[in-house]
């Protein structure tokens, strides 16, 4: 009789052992993973001091592009490209524009002596029977002057900011830390708004919600 007694609370005393280690050994587990996900994540926050801005320069200087790709910033390559692509497409297409126009109002001056096997003679002859005078051709051709010279330099400044852009990404991962753990909380607050500063008998207290931010 006592032994049916005793072999339930045996076996039951030994499941709950079992179970209860089961969960202390869990619960050692989830406790070991967060610390190494937390040690993780800690790494990650930490500056690259190897990361170096000013071969992030020298490459952006040497080539467009090279500057970002070594701050793993490639999506910027597109936009970089797209961009200095167009200006310098820009300068060149007015470029060519103004140095036919100047073959003609050269012609239109009659600094040579204009035959059909000359550059441009075509265009010539078109301008001459649509009525184009000499001084519309001069603006022509000062106006594409002007164009080709203003996209030029605008092609050098988005080089110029390409090198700026990839130093200062480049000094980021370098020097300073950037949180993923970006967070922020609510919370009310009661103000006192003193009437006088030598007493507070007249004193109000106004509803306030203060935030704070955490990155």
């Amino acid at each position: 009789m006592i032994t049916k007694i005793l072999l339930p609370l045996l076996f039951g005393t030994i499941c709950f052992s079992m179970a209860a280690a089961a969960r202390g050994i869990q619960a050692d587990s989830i406790k070991k993973l967060t610390a190494h996900s937390k040690n993780h994540v800690r790494i990650q926050m930490l500056p690259d001091s190897t990361h170096r801005p000013k071969v992030a320069v020298k490459r952006s200087v040497i080539v467009p592009g090279l500057g970002q790709l070594y701050n793993n910033q490639w999506w910027k390559l597109p936009v970089i490209y797209a961009g200095m692509g167009a200006l310098l497409g820009s300068a060149i297409s007015n470029y060519q524009y103004y140095k036919r126009h100047l073959t003609v109002y050269q012609y239109y001056r009659g600094m040579t002596a204009v035959t059909k096997d000359m550059p441009e003679y075509q265009l010539y002859t078109d301008y001459k029977k649509i009525g184009i005078t000499l001084n519309q051709l001069e603006s022509a051709v000062n106006g594409a002057q002007s164009d080709t010279q203003f996209y030029y330099l605008c092609f050098a400044g988005a080089w110029g900011l390409q090198v700026i852009d990839a130093y200062i990404d480049a000094k980021l991962i370098h020097s300073y830390t950037m949180s993923p753990d970006l967070s922020f909380k609510l919370k009310p607050k009661l103000h006192l708004q003193p009437v006088s500063t030598n007493t507070f008998s007249a004193a109000t207290f106004t509803p306030m919600l203060c935030m704070s931010v955490n990155f």
